[in-house]
């Protein structure tokens, strides 16, 4: 299509205007996840990135290195720092064009970022009785730091108020073990589905992909696809970090795609790790993502919960690099009170997966393999530790137990050495186990551990859709 000299110039001329007030008119600008008191990710490359003049000449100085770069036409540029070593100094980093940005307090160490829906968003409001403990506060927490919208702070008995809870009590095991600066990137809204933390166009691959229905069943416009991504995530992208905690899910279950779960989170997690190796420019690292399983039994009692667990169980299998924090015996409430085990136990995985804690029993049992003996099932575990265990001390319970109809039954379990043996004298031909599937009064208990204590996850061997 031809346009007049005249409209072209002037399209040329608004699209000059739209850059240079995206720049600060000329001047060096970048993104707010880089800030005072930051914190940099050791070990990796380290984008840095802004706005600027078309054309202009840019330079990153930091921890003896000095990068430079030229804006693009649309005034956009970036520079990759070589990897970091640990540093608990505080320093500078200089940013140099037409103008000149110094970011001081800046440190070296641990980011994760930590993102999902309300249970993510739980804060330490004294108000409504959530507090740190007071005695936290007798140690050096200079270098636990973190960013929500605006600006990175260090971790006090007053800025906790605007701290995720879950985050904290991750991130405050990793600093109490590693003994290094340890940074949080905070993202998250509550009542959001996971299709709105996808960017739209990747939302619309996935929904066609598993039919659902084109409104999602959940229309409101916070949960729209793709809408809590372009205010949340897409401004940090790519941002260094090790790796993503998420605690999301409800939403999706009360909208009846719990179901799909399973295949919505790996569709996730994969399209973020394309997303933040195409915006770097680096190779893509399929970075660690731990989430903790909902435990969600009620509100409303016909959401699609405990398919929405055993999908997230499913997506450890599915999904490389992921691990699961198995939080039932917090349950049922949609917001548990006590947040410490759902962080303490996604940074089981960390310590185990990513920092070397190789022998640390990480994970309750998580089913394995199911075999057919007579009219028995037999199964085995994964994360089993120190042997399978009865929480009560008595007889395993919520067990059931199906033929090949699917007509699920109440069964009889027990521990044999490392196996779990399901049975019922009204199956006479077992094909399908179930565990913790619903309760018709809902609660936190649960009957299957490992020795060190930690819960079994729940799961279905079955594929069946549930009722809609």
């Amino acid at each position: 299509m031809k346009f007049p000299r005249r409209t072209l110039l002037l399209t040329i001329f608004a699209a000059c205007i739209v850059v240079r007030a995206r720049a600060g008119f000329g001047e060096v600008a970048l993104p707010a996840v880089f800030s005072d008191k930051m914190v940099l990710q050791r070990d990796l490359p380290v984008p840095v990135w802004g706005t600027a003049s078309p054309r202009e000449k840019i330079s990153v100085s930091f921890a003896n290195q000095t990068v430079t770069t030229a804006a693009d036409g649309q005034g956009k540029w970036m520079v990759k720092l070589n990897p970091l070593k640990t540093s608990e100094t505080e320093r500078k980093m200089t940013v140099k064009g037409s103008n000149v940005i110094t970011f001081s307090g800046v440190l070296v160490g641990e980011v994760w970022l930590c993102s999902g829906q309300s249970n993510m968003a739980m804060k330490f409001v004294k108000s409504k009785g959530r507090s740190i403990d007071p005695k936290a506060f007798k140690q050096d927490l200079s270098r636990f730091r973190f960013i929500a919208r605006q600006g990175w702070t260090a971790l006090t008995p007053r800025s906790q108020q605007s701290l995720s809870c879950v985050a904290y009590y991750f991130g405050i095991e990793l600093y109490r073990e590693l003994k290094i600066p340890i940074g949080l990137i905070l993202r998250y809204n509550s009542g959001t589905p996971i299709q709105a933390w996808m960017p739209k166009d990747a939302s619309e691959v996935i929904r066609k992909k598993l039919n659902i229905p084109k409104d999602w069943k959940d229309n409101a416009p916070n949960r729209l696809p793709g809408v809590q991504f372009d205010d949340k995530i897409a401004p940090i992208a790519p941002v260094a970090f090790r790796g993503v905690i998420w605690y999301q899910g409800e939403r999706n279950a009360k909208a009846r795609t719990g179901w799909e779960y399973d295949r919505l989170l790996g569709f996730h997690i994969k399209t973020w790790r394309e997303l933040w190796a195409e915006r770097s420019g680096l190779k893509l690292r399929k970075f660690p993502f731990y989430y903790v399983q909902v435990p969600t039994q009620e509100s409303p009692v016909d959401a699609e919960w405990p398919w929405l667990r055993d999908a997230m169980r499913r997506t450890l299998d599915s999904t490389e690099n992921t691990g699961m924090a198995i939080y039932y015996d917090y349950g049922p409430s949609l917001h548990p009170a006590n947040k410490q085990p759902a962080g303490k136990r996604l940074s089981l995985w960390a310590l185990a997966r990513d920092y070397g804690r190789k022998n640390l029993v990480h994970c309750g049992p998580l089913l394995d393999k199911i075999q057919i003996k007579d009219a028995r099932a037999v199964l085995t575990f994964k994360h089993v530790g120190g042997g399978l265990k009865s929480a009560s001390g008595g007889k395993l319970k919520f067990f059931e137990i199906a033929g090949k109809d699917g007509k699920y039954v109440a069964a009889e379990a027990g521990i044999e050495g490392q196996t779990v043996v399901v049975q019922s004298t009204k199956v006479s031909k077992p094909v399908y186990v179930r565990y913790l599937f619903r309760k018709p009064q809902p609660n936190a208990e649960v009957s299957l551990i490992n020795t060190e204590g930690l819960p079994a996850s729940s799961f279905m061997t079955d594929n069946f859709k549930p009722p809609r």
